[in-house]
């Protein structure tokens, strides 16, 4: 064989290589809408709200909580959250930290909400229930099925979220 096809045959080679490898990486937010094992999903927080820069400088800037208290965990915009099965997680923006404030609630309850205002992401990622969010006047205010994708949600009119 000739040094130039060899060449030839070395860079087209390489070329399938990287080519390849480009389409086997998926994208960090895909894996939002991929069950991983064991039936956990991957929440990935939106964007900081536009706000956060002024309410991270007010002196009374207050965690967002819900009654009754369940596990949560504190992350920054575009990290992944893992929401495992039987939970509906659920994240808000707490300006008291700077960060996404994500709530796993397993235990079936109506959970009453303090301080949820703006806009964050839930996945109800639970077996066969349905989630319930409500609002100032006790009505409905949406549902969420058990279809384990993560969803971008406006908290701000939700006062409770029964979970089953």
């Amino acid at each position: 064989m000739s040094r130039t096809r060899r060449s030839t045959l070395g860079v087209v080679t390489a070329f399938l290589w990287v080519l390849a490898s480009v389409f086997a990486s998926a994208p960090a937010h895909a894996a939002s809408d991929t069950p991983r094992e064991g039936g956990s999903h991957i929440m990935i927080m939106p964007p900081a709200p536009r706000t956060a820069a002024a309410s991270s400088r007010a002196v009374a800037a207050v965690s967002p909580t819900v009654s009754p208290a369940a596990d949560y965990v504190h992350t920054t915009s575009g990290s992944p959250v893992e929401c495992t099965s039987g939970n509906l997680c659920a994240g808000v923006w707490d300006p008291a930290v700077g960060k996404y404030k994500v709530f796993f609630l397993y235990r079936c309850a109506q959970y009453s909400l303090s301080y949820w205002n703006g806009v964050g992401q839930a996945v109800n990622n639970q077996v066969g229930a349905a989630a319930f969010f409500y609002g100032q006047d006790g009505k409905v205010l949406d549902v969420a099925l058990p279809e384990n994708r993560p969803f971008t949600y406006d908290w701000t009119p939700v006062w409770s979220i029964r979970n089953c």
